[in-house]
């Protein structure tokens, strides 16, 4: 695919100012099914999951049961495929369906809070009812009562 084959010039004169050059790309959502399945490892599982984003990768991840993939894959996947996880990296690998249960979980204790603060409960009464019913630790509550901004990389 050439610059130019992916850009949409509406102006002649700037398209004139823009080299074009041919970059070698691997488009998941362009390929066929049979294309994914040649690649090896981990790489098949992430072409899958990224080709079918859109329609849900959660369905893909599901399917391939409790898949076991390299830390650095996991973390590819959760950004590339915006899927919002809660990567655990044990040994080296990590569970994708324990992190989508983590990620479910998370997100209840989320609205959990949400709705004791609408409720008009302090944050001191919410760590601990949030602590007693989901069994987590109070950093973990701490953390969601009072998210830090994310740092950009």
């Amino acid at each position: 695919m050439s610059l130019y084959d992916m850009m949409n010039f509406k102006d002649e004169k700037i398209k004139r100012l823009v080299p074009n050059y041919w970059i070698n790309l691997i488009s998941p959502v362009d390929m066929d099914e049979s294309d994914i399945k040649n690649f090896k490892s981990d790489l098949t599982f992430s072409m899958e999951v990224l080709k079918h984003q859109e329609e849900g990768a959660d369905k893909i991840i599901e399917a391939a049961g409790h898949k076991k993939v390299s830390g650095d894959t996991a973390r590819f996947l959760n950004i590339a495929g915006n899927l919002k996880l809660e990567i655990e990296e044990k040994e080296g690998e990590v569970d994708m369906c324990a992190a989508m249960e983590k990620r479910s979980q998370r997100d209840q204790i989320t609205g959990a809070i949400n709705g004791m603060r609408i409720a008009g409960m302090d944050d001191n009464t919410i760590v601990d009812k949030i602590i007693e019913v989901y069994q987590v630790t109070k950093d973990y509550v701490t953390d969601l009562l009072f998210p830090q901004p994310q740092e950009s990389k």
